[in-house]
Order: structure tokens, then C-alpha cells, then sequence
């Protein structure tokens, strides 16, 4: 086949238009570039500016958080050059020039390989936000990380598989796929795994949040925050049912791109919500520095062991929840405390003295 000539046959009664071809979801992957990259950058930057103003130092999720944000980076700037000039992405594989495939493949290849470790440690900083947050519950905590161990395991083997699913590794962008393992299943098992891995984010923490003692209103708030990230669920089923729908489809530069699309949703997503309470602690302290009364009951407010020190009409499991989710523990920190849902102790103490006196201490209990 020449270079110059169309990298696929057209359809009967298509003329390919290399010079112009048509935009199929090319302009969807610019714009769908153009907004992962600021959103997620805005999201992470808060998530550290917040978690550092009140720590001073960072945890492991936020550690996870970062790796998954650059990786990202990196994934997005794959996404952007596939379709940049004419190499294709987003235009029919008819309609792009034999020698553009090479390069098309090649940074396929590079978004490909970045995929894996990227949602891996997305889901790894969420998982790790909730073991924080029900510590308590240490049986289902275990079982927490019980499901991070598999999703590494998980990842890493089909990270290595698809590093070296051609041999030579080149073979894949030579379209040498003679020396190549079916993409087509690998991209079908990533799929599925990755569906019922976005499932378990979004369903675990509801069972936990419905038994702790606040609102019903607020246990809503509080597992819309944590289950969020499932909502990638979504992206990850329509995925699955593409791949499959399109196995034998040759229209590579269209179908490829898709697989990428939902790649970003799928990862954004996570990495957004994983950035949720952090954020909303963030503004949730905002608003009480902006509602000082002369009182200084803003200066009350500004710290967690402040808010632990004053009696609470709420539900002390909901104080301890949100503030967990954003505040609690670092990394290196000493001392084997947990940290979760804590449980508020009322007792009475009376004391005799020239005037009897009667004072209520208010203490929070070790973690339950």
C-alpha cells in the first residue's frame, strides 16, 4: 500500500477526502481534552491547597491523587496530539493517509500504556478515603483492602500485558499484528473489569453511611460525596459495549478514539470526586471565616480539635465523617490513633465547693 493512499478502503460509492476529511468526533476530543485538563488541574490544586492549609503535610491518598492527576496530564496530551494535524484521530480511517497511521499508533500505544496505572490510582486514593472515614468498621475496612489489593494485582498484569502485547513492542505501530495478541480482548477484559471495579466504589460506602446516626437528608449528602466516583460506572458499561459492538470494526481511528473518550470520563471523574471532600471542607471553613460575629465563635470553628472541644446539637458521627474525609491523619504519623467516626461521651461531674457547682464535660470517646 502506498503512504499516500487512504490507510483503509472506503466504503462502495465513498470518495476519502485526505487533505479535508470529514469531522467525526474529532472536535469532540478537542473539547473533551480542552475541559479535562483545566477542571482536573483546578480540582487537585484545591484538594492539596486544602488538605495542606489544615495538615500541613499530605496522606497517602493525596500522594495516590497527584500520580493519577500527572498521568493524566499525560494521557490527555496523547488524546490531543492523536488528532492534531492529520493524523486522524477522530476523522475515518479512509480519510487518513497510509504513513499518519504509524503515528497514530504510536501515541495510541503511549495513551494505552499510561490507561492502567491512571485508574489505578484513582480508585486506590478513593478506596483509601473510605477506609479512613469508617475506620471503625475494621471487618469492612479489611474487606476494603482486600478490593485494593485485587485491583492492583488486577492492573499491574494487564498494565505488563499491554506494554508488551506485541513482540517486538514496535510490531504494534508497524501494524505488524501478526506478532501482536488480540487487542481486541484485551480492551474487552480492561471493560469489564473496570465496570464492576467502578460498581464497588459506588455501592461499598452505602450500606456503612446508612447505619451512622444523622439525617437521612445528610447520610444522602454523604453518599452522593463518597459514591461519586462510581458514577464512572457509566463510561466504563458504555465502553464495554462498544469494544464488543465494534471488535471487528477496522475504522481504527474512530473506534481507538472512543476507547480514549471514555478513558478521560472514566479517570476525570474519579479524580474529581476524590477531590470532593477536601474541597468541600475547603469551602465549608470559607464560610465560617466569612461569618464572624464579634463573638469569636469563628475562631471557634477554625480548627477540627476547636469543633471537638464545643457541645454539638449534630450527630457527632456526621462531624467526624466530613471531617475525615478531608482531614484526618498523615502520612508518618505517629501513634496508631485511629482515625473515623468517633462517638461523643456526655457524663455529668459535681463538684462541692463554697457554692456547689454543676459542670457537663464534653469528651469524644476513642474511635468505636
Amino acid at each position: 500500500m502506498s503512504a499516500n493512499e487512504p490507510a483503509l478502503s472506503p466504503p462502495s460509492h465513498v470518495t476519502p477526502n485526505l487533505d479535508n476529511p470529514q469531522d467525526i468526533i474529532r472536535g469532540v476530543n478537542f473539547v473533551t481534552q480542552g475541559l479535562c485538563l483545566p477542571a482536573i488541574c483546578v480540582c487537585v490544586g484545591l484538594r492539596m491547597f486544602s488538605r495542606w492549609r489544615q495538615l500541613g503535610a499530605l496522606d497517602w491518598d493525596d500522594g495516590f491523587c497527584i500520580v493519577s492527576w500527572l498521568l493524566m496530564m499525560g494521557y490527555c496530551v496523547c488524546g490531543i496530539l492523536l488528532s492534531v494535524s492529520l493524523h486522524g484521530g477522530g476523522n475515518n480511517q479512509w480519510e487518513v493517509a497510509n504513513f499518519e497511521m504509524e503515528t497514530f499508533l504510536t501515541i495510541g500505544y503511549a495513551a494505552m500504556v499510561l490507561y492502567n496505572p491512571m485508574a489505578l490510582f484513582v480508585k486506590l486514593a478513593l478506596l483509601i478515603i473510605t477506609t479512613r472515614i469508617f475506620a471503625p468498621y475494621k471487618k469492612e475496612v479489611w474487606g476494603i483492602y482486600v478490593v485494593m489489593g485485587l485491583l492492583v494485582i488486577y492492573y499491574m498484569i494487564a498494565w505488563f500485558i499491554k506494554i508488551f502485547m506485541c513482540t517486538p513492542i514496535s510490531a504494534y505501530w508497524k501494524r505488524e499484528w501478526d506478532h501482536c495478541m488480540n487487542e481486541g480482548n484485551i480492551f474487552i477484559a480492561d471493560a469489564v473489569f473496570s465496570s464492576l471495579s467502578d460498581l464497588v466504589i459506588l455501592f461499598l460506602p452505602l450500606p456503612l453511611t446508612w447505619s451512622l446516626q444523622m439525617p437521612t437528608k445528610k447520610k444522602f449528602r454523604v453518599m452522593g460525596m463518597l459514591g461519586a466516583g462510581g458514577l464512572a460506572t457509566a463510561f466504563s458499561v458504555y465502553r464495554l459495549g462498544m469494544v464488543i459492538q465494534n471488535e471487528t470494526n477496522p475504522n481504527q481511528t474512530i473506534v481507538f478514539m472512543k476507547v480514549v473518550l471514555t478513558g478521560n470520563a472514566e479517570a476525570g471523574i474519579g479524580l474529581i470526586c476524590a477531590c470532593l471532600p477536601a474541597i468541600s471542607a475547603l469551602v465549608a471553613r470559607h464560610r465560617k471565616d466569612t461569618s464572624v460575629d464579634g463573638t469569636g465563635s469563628s475562631y471557634l470553628h477554625s480548627s477540627r480539635s476547636r469543633i471537638k472541644d464545643i457541645p454539638h446539637k449534630e450527630s457527632q458521627d456526621e462531624v467526624e465523617l466530613m471531617h475525615n474525609a478531608a482531614e484526618s491523619g498523615t502520612l508518618g504519623s505517629a501513634g496508631g490513633e485511629d482515625n473515623g467516626i468517633t462517638r461523643t461521651v456526655d457524663f455529668k461531674v459535681v463538684t462541692q465547693s463554697s457554692v456547689s457547682e454543676d459542670r457537663t464535660v464534653h469528651a469524644i470517646g476513642a474511635a468505636v
